[in-house]
């Protein structure tokens, strides 16, 4: 059974405003609804609440959360957190071996896999995910929104789609937000 693990930064780079409400959870809401996929979910506003949450991820209850959807700002090789600090992806991988082992990691960040193919790869092999996906450029919300709608949505219907799987469905079903996106499956 699929279940969806994300952490969504608080957006605004202000993190005073406690009324403003979530991007992620809405889609999160919809597939939960329309495809029976239940979710763990958590906003995040700085490197450490996203170490205490990420580090569930650790715990048995949480071994069936099969995919992990990360909703940050991002940058080349990183995401940011609402504080404006920057959490290296390959720092991120040394320090976290194994944690996403057999799970589908989608980074919905601007630009976060703007890395080379080697280094995409050796994240993933040092965390041991099943399956990394993301972005090169940067995003819109509204786009993005639909095209993470079709992503998980993709992924929980075929759980046993590679990456190469997933990549040539996206070419095929959402050409124009790959290639806007620069969107990458590894």
């Amino acid at each position: 059974m699929n279940k969806i693990f994300c952490l969504e930064t608080e957006w605004d780079k202000s993190i005073q405003d406690l009324k403003k409400k979530s991007a992620a959870k809405s889609l999160l809401e919809f597939i939960e609804n329309t495809m029976n996929i239940p979710y763990a979910f958590r906003q995040v506003a700085t490197s450490q609440d996203f170490e205490y949450y990420i580090n569930h991820l650790n715990y048995s209850s949480y071994s069936a959360y099969d995919m992990v959807y990360l909703c940050f700002h991002g940058a080349k090789s990183a995401i940011e957190f609402a504080n404006g600090v920057n959490l290296n992806l390959r720092t991120f991988a040394n320090k976290h071996e194994n944690l996403f082992l057999n799970r589908n990691v989608h980074f919905g960040s601007c630009s976060s896999l703007r890395m080379k193919e080697e280094e995409i790869k050796a994240f993933k092999r040092h965390t041991n995910a099943r399956m990394i996906t993301g972005y090169t450029r940067d995003v819109d919300f509204m786009n993005s929104f639909v095209f993470e709608l079709w992503l998980l949505s993709t992924i929980a219907a075929h759980p046993n789609y590679t990456a190469k799987g997933v990549m040539t469905r996206a070419v095929l079903e959402m050409p124009s937000h790959v290639k806007k996106f620069g969107f990458v499956a590894y």
